[in-house]
């Protein structure tokens, strides 16, 4: 059996909306998902942050992980297209706990939004839709 340090929460869900179809269609292609403010835009950016629990770090933890909708850099994304992405792709998480069990992969038993999303433009000016969602998981058996 794995341990929970094996389980890199910020991975799974880039992996899962990476190829979330109606994520992707939202974005308006593929690639546009990941860990960098970087193009193509309008893009998903998760990033784990502090925050959640693991009694024991062994089986079972929460994950913290900041989900943004960004914007193009030129400030042209209405903020209506970020609320849409961002809303698409917090949904396409929760989805994750109705993910079939593959060997190998980690299970998710619970997805929860810990704040609803707001507006909050990056200090450049570029348009930012963010919130926290908690991803509670546990690695799979070897």
């Amino acid at each position: 059996m794995r341990d929970l340090a094996s389980l890199d929460a910020e991975l799974l869900a880039v992996d899962w909306l990476s190829n979330h179809h109606e994520l992707t269609a939202v974005l308006g292609g593929a690639g546009r998902v990941g860990a960098r403010n970087a193009p193509p835009y309008p893009r998903i950016r998760i990033t784990q942050i502090p925050g959640g629990s693991s009694p024991g770090w062994r089986w079972l933890g929460t994950f913290n992980l900041q989900v943004e909708a960004l914007g193009d850099l030129d400030r042209t994304t209405a903020r209506p297209a970020l609320r849409l992405a961002f809303t698409t792709a917090v949904k396409a998480l929760h989805q994750l706990t109705a993910r079939p069990a593959f060997p190998g992969q980690p299970v998710v038993t619970f997805v929860q939004a810990l704040s609803t999303g707001g507006w909050l433009p990056e200090p450049t000016g570029q348009g930012r839709y963010v919130g926290v969602v908690a991803l509670t998981a546990h690695p799979a058996a070897s």
